[in-house]
């Protein structure tokens, strides 16, 4: 029998046998075939195995890096939204919940992902809206595995991120109870948050005996920030809130600390080569 004439099923046999330990020559007398026809057909199998095993383990190495880079972004993001007033430049309060600013993105909303053509019909700019829609419900769909696979790979990140919400919780408290003062003291809003950053770094002169009495002795200035900040720093009751927002402020800055180390590299690189979540291509 020719090597082109051995249907299909006798070449499934030839190799289901030959994974059996079963011998070229014993096999080729059982089927009426050449031993080296058996031994072709053998060879091509695994080559042909070879082959597919190559190809799956370059798709997974892919799929694993695209994984790992969605992990790494969410990482980049939470110490975005994270980040220290100390550092940041404004003392403002930020969004205090972390997963809901990460997954849902009011930008996601007004963002066009398809261009609109001229002399489009209704139909076909529904349809670019289907896709668009789809294309959020898919975006959001990988941000919450993203967030959830790099949660299974570093366990301490929960506590993390739960410790820096309630330090950022009581921050906003702390903040709010500070500006309602800074309002009924005649602060105007939109010189109050420089007022209170400059007042925070005249602090620690309160302390001193000889400062008091003459930062009550009236000034000569057009600088608005100044007047305020004095008036902020003049009564014992303001300085107290002070103190509180200034304790919280640290507070604040020693949580994003420690999501900085759980997320800074090389920690994380080393967590994400060496743990193990449940969207790892690779077990």
């Amino acid at each position: 029998m020719r090597y082109s004439e051995v249907s299909e099923e006798k070449r499934a046999l030839i190799i289901e046998r030959h994974k059996r330990e079963d011998g070229f020559s014993k096999i080729g007398r059982d089927l009426g075939i050449d031993r080296r026809i058996v031994a072709r057909i053998v060879r091509e199998d695994e080559e042909r195995q070879s082959g597919q095993v190559a190809v799956r383990r370059t798709e997974l190495a892919r799929v694993f890096h695209e994984h790992q880079d969605a992990m790494r972004e969410v990482a980049r993001t939470i110490l975005e939204l994270a980040a220290s007033p100390l550092w940041r430049g404004n003392l403002l309060p930020m969004e205090t919940k972390i997963e809901p600013a990460l997954i849902h993105r009011p930008e996601d909303e007004s963002r066009q992902l398809y261009a609109r053509l001229p002399g489009m019909s209704e139909a076909e700019e529904s349809q670019i809206e289907l896709k668009e829609a789809v294309e959020r419900r898919l975006a959001l769909r990988r941000r919450k595995a993203a967030l959830q696979g790099l949660k299974e790979h570093i366990p301490a990140l929960e506590n993390g991120i739960r410790k820096w919400e309630e330090a950022a919780a009581e921050y906003k408290e702390a903040w709010d109870q500070l500006k309602q003062r800074a309002i009924s003291e005649g602060g105007p809003s939109a010189q109050i948050e420089q007022s209170v950053r400059r007042a925070l770094q005249q602090m620690p002169e309160t302390d001193r005996e000889d400062w008091l009495p003459s930062f009550r002795e009236p000034v000569a200035t057009n600088d608005k920030i100044e007047k305020f900040t004095r008036v902020l720093l003049q009564k014992p009751a303001n300085r107290r809130l002070l103190k509180m927002f200034s304790q919280r402020l640290n507070e604040l800055d020693a949580a994003y600390e420690k999501l900085e180390e759980t997320l800074g590299t090389p920690q994380l690189d080393n967590a994400l080569v060496r743990g193990h979540c449940q969207y790892c291509p690779v077990p």
